[in-house]
């Protein structure tokens, strides 16, 4: 590939071995975003800052296929997969204040980020990191209905690895799991029964214990929402998607089978509760820009995040997690091309 053909701006793509869906992602990214930029798609250990060059695949928007070569710098670099902090800063130290979603969190760093902000903790399910079979048990017995997730953004995805637990007046224990796409029950007479078989399934020290939020239910099933904020090609955060999910259970959401609902088309639903949906939609959107304002205000350069809320039904939306890499649902969500914009605006300024 000769990398003198490649126009400006040349935006780079930093993704990881080992996530292939995520790179697959960036290709739908790209065919989607119909401005100007040549697109470059790397691992970070391909990287020569010495001689301001990069080893990786330009995407040929004529042919539609990815060509090796080694290419001019990056302008601006949108970030796929985790990155040594010292290693970002010595990019920046090339292209400037550039390189965005520099801050590839897992669960856990997400919550302790987002519990330092006093609005946000109002909206922060009780949440610890699990360190051994004391944690889950008082979890449990205080709570009576709780989630285990992985601590890894990628291993939970989909829904793998979550564990919802209630215990019941008789103290049975009642867990419900994925099992190739769909939820399964399994119940035991006993904590220690039922330790004994989690046990086998997961690692505590890579797992976080969340209060379980009851959430709103639609036609008997568990619903949340989402919520997807971008920076635009002005450099500002916007909405780029707000939907509710509904599952196909009464337990909790397994994102490829849902059905999905606009705010609009549950005012539409359901006439009568108009304000009520109108003034959840606006409370959703100010949970978002706060979370975003958290990262800004933390020194993370982020511009892409995918947000998981939850409403009970006293109507207060819950957080139930913050998500660095998140998938654009099919379609028309504006957030697949969004990344892209905000690059170029980086390019220019």
């Amino acid at each position: 590939m000769n990398s003198c053909s490649i126009s400006k701006p040349r935006i780079g793509i930093c993704v990881s071995k080992k996530k292939r869906l995520l790179s697959e992602l960036i290709e739908i990214r790209i065919k989607k975003f119909r401005g100007k930029g040549s697109f470059i798609k790397f691992y970070i250990e391909d990287l020569n800052l010495e001689k301001c060059q990069v080893k990786g695949e330009y995407f040929n928007r004529k042919t539609k296929q990815w060509e090796e070569g080694i290419f001019p710098f990056p302008e601006t670099i949108y970030v796929q997969c985790y990155v040594d902090q010292q290693r970002l800063k010595e990019i920046e130290q090339v292209i400037g204040q550039k390189v965005f979603n520099n801050f590839i969190f897992d669960k856990w760093q997400g919550w302790e980020l987002l519990s330092k902000d006093t609005v946000l903790q109002h909206s922060l399910p009780h949440t610890v990191q699990m360190k051994n079979k004391v944690d889950i048990k008082h979890f449990l017995y205080y709570h009576q209905d709780i989630i285990l997730k992985p601590i890894d953004v990628s291993t939970g995805h989909s829904s793998r690895g979550i564990f919802r637990i209630k215990l019941q007046k008789n103290n049975i224990i009642n867990v419900f799991f994925t099992k190739k796409q769909k939820i399964k029950e399994k119940n035991f007479e006993s904590f220690d029964t039922f330790f004994e078989w989690i046990s086998l399934k997961i690692s505590t020290n890579e797992y976080i214990v969340q209060q379980s939020i009851q959430t709103v239910m639609l036609d008997k099933n568990a619903t949340d929402i989402r919520l997807n904020m971008n920076k635009n090609a002005k450099g500002k955060w916007e909405v780029s998607l707000l939907l509710m999910r509904v599952a196909t259970n009464s337990s909790y959401i397994i994102p490829s089978t849902v059905k999905i609902l606009s705010i609009d088309k549950l005012v539409k639903l359901y006439p009568e509760s108009k304000l009520k949906w109108n003034n959840i939609k606006n409370e959703a959107i100010h949970i978002g820009r706060r979370i975003c304002h958290t990262f800004d205000k933390s020194g993370y350069h982020m511009a892409n995040i995918g947000i998981d809320l939850g409403l009970d039904a006293n109507e207060h939306l819950w957080i139930f997690e913050v998500n660095p890499l998140p998938h654009p649902l099919n379609g028309k969500d504006p957030s697949h091309k969004k990344p892209f914009e905000y690059a170029c605006y980086l390019a220019s300024t």
